[in-house]
């Protein structure tokens, strides 16, 4: 019999960039995301399923990053961006030659030559550019299980209403039905932001906003959806409504919960992230990644910016960093994942002895974790994939299965929070960023008030067409990325041009809706300039704008 089961979730999401800038900011972050995390994983998936093991786990990818992934300009913009980094390493190849670098740079460059080749044979050949797809032939097989988000992964208790929360999951549950062909069971709450009914987050930084009436569960349980995932001090600060059959107090983090505003309200269940365990992997300064055998993120060549340093150490200065061995990581990857199953066995055999129940051990991660940041990731996620798979005492399961063979432990009420800072609404609350929040306000209450002056039945079809594209921008401008991005300074610059970019294209197309009139068509230079709009924020294609005024 099984001691316990492990959940792994893997959060996939990059903002909207293709058509955005490309390099350092831009299309590049997506090819990145591809080459480096997307690719290996479906690649580790298939061949451990060849070889009869069925790695459960569930992989989420968000609305806005299953649009990038679908369209057609995506495929020739990875094509271009794989045959660019085998010539830049080519070059290298070259330049070390020239000047006499030595045999090991020149192996570095060769590698860099046949990992994106590759890469590239891969998406061409064994996937026809389409990656989708093939995750959805792998939840069919029953190996995983593929979860939905927020639209455009925005940071929803701090939206201005509800019925952009409505809307941004509605959204997000439609575009998913349109790329994987069913209805999703679990969803990822971007950033793990929750909030309950009667929460009050929102309300000092717009000043007159209400409370919620209903929480985010209850929106999530009338569009069918059944779990989640919630930060741990989230369960931990929980109100119990009842116990389920239980004789203790106690909350423990390795059972699911179902949640609920009140006893009356709808509800879902909701697993918490076990922090002390999943920090073996993700801690920058005690986690796997930073030994000095790995391939070091930061240092690149001037010239192909193409990585050739190992960690070496994380607290040295960057002109101190050895060159990389590959064998030396992949080593060290197959250690580190043996290392970590025998972590988790010990965790979940602590828990069961610990409350006496069948323990479950919920594990989210970035996907981008796996790969970008940390290169051998994938090799690490492979070789743990394979030792669990082998295992009699640990099961894995997704989290839809979780929901499916666990009851919940409690009916609890949960706090607001997220997996920010102390488990709050930083930095997506920080005052850094109180204009876009207040921008987003304003956004919300010009809208309504062309909805409520051109009603249903009396919008012509441009105005239909128009107000279609302006909810496109809202849901842009409503990303928890830029606000992020801002706050950290990783992309400061970028974020706050895209967040004005987006401001603007959504004023501007409110402003043709009110001066359309009953008009059909618009003058050539106008239509020419929404066009490039469409084109370039083209998403959400099923997008109805009734939907922001009955969301489910």
């Amino acid at each position: 019999m099984a001691v316990g089961a492990v959940v792994f979730v893997f959060h996939s999401h990059l903002p909207y960039v293709i058509h955005h800038g490309r390099f350092p900011h831009g299309s590049d972050w997506l090819c990145e995301a591809v080459a480096e995390c997307y690719l290996p994983l479906l690649r580790s998936l298939r061949h451990l399923v060849r070889r009869g093991l069925l790695p459960r786990c569930t992989v989420e990818f968000s609305p806005v990053l299953c649009e990038q992934l679908a369209q057609p300009a995506f495929r020739m913009l990875f094509q271009h961006y794989c045959q660019e980094k085998t010539a830049a390493a080519r070059d290298d190849e070259q330049h070390f030659r020239r000047y006499g670098y030595g045999e090991h740079w020149i192996r570095l460059a060769q590698f860099w030559q046949t990992w994106y080749t590759e890469r590239l044979q891969e998406f061409v050949e064994e996937y026809r550019g389409n990656l989708l797809a093939a995750f959805a032939r792998l939840q069919g097989m029953e190996v995983v299980e593929v979860a939905t988000s927020a639209a455009t992964h925005a940071y929803l208790p701090l939206l201005p209403s509800e019925r952009s929360v409505a809307f941004q999951l509605r959204v997000g549950v439609e575009t998913y039905r349109r790329h994987f062909g069913q209805q999703p069971r679990t969803v990822w709450l971007p950033e793990c932001g929750y909030y309950p009914a009667g929460d009050a987050t929102a309300v000092p930084l717009y000043g007159t906003t209400a409370a919620r009436s209903v929480g985010i569960e209850t929106w999530l349980a009338r569009l069918g959806v059944k779990c989640c995932v919630v930060e741990q001090q989230l369960v931990e600060r929980a109100h119990v409504w009842a116990f389920a059959g239980q004789t203790t107090s106690t909350l423990p983090i390795t059972q699911p919960y179902w949640c609920m505003s009140d006893p009356q309200a709808d509800g879902c269940m909701v697993l918490a992230r076990h922090q002390a365990t999943a920090a073996r992997i993700w801690d920058a300064r005690t986690g796997y990644p930073g030994d000095g055998d790995y391939l070091d993120f930061h240092k690149r060549h001037y010239t192909s910016w193409l990585r050739y340093w190992r960690v070496t150490d994380n607290r040295l200065d960057m002109q101190y960093k050895l060159l990389y061995v590959p064998e030396w990581a992949q080593q060290k990857a197959a250690h580190h994942a043996g290392h970590f199953v025998g972590v988790v066995a010990h965790a979940l055999v602590q828990e069961s002895r610990l409350h006496g129940c069948f323990p479950v051990l919920c594990l989210p991660f970035d996907t981008e974790l796996f790969g970008h940041w940390w290169f051998e990731g994938p090799m690490f996620l492979h070789r743990f994939l394979e030792h669990m798979g082998q295992q009699e005492d640990t099961v894995m399961w997704s989290l839809a299965e979780c929901w499916q063979r666990v009851s919940p432990f409690a009916r609890v009420r949960l706090p607001a929070g997220s997996w920010g800072k102390d488990a709050g609404h930083e930095p997506w609350a920080n005052p850094q960023v109180r204009w876009m929040w207040h921008f987003l306000a304003e956004a919300e209450k010009r809208l309504d008030t062309l909805l409520r002056r051109f009603p249903i039945g009396s919008r012509s079809r441009l105005q239909e067409r128009l107000l279609c594209q302006a909810l496109r921008e809202l849901l842009l401008l409503q990303s928890s990325d830029w606000s992020f991005l801002v706050v950290t300074g990783s992309a400061r610059e970028y974020a706050e041009q895209r967040f004005v970019f987006h401001a603007r294209d959504f004023e501007y197309l409110c402003r043709l809706v009110e001066e359309s009139g009953e008009q059909e068509n618009l003058l050539p230079e106008v239509e020419a300039s929404v066009v490039a709009i469409e084109q370039r924020d083209k998403l959400f294609a099923e997008l109805d704008v009734e939907w922001w005024h009955r969301p489910v």
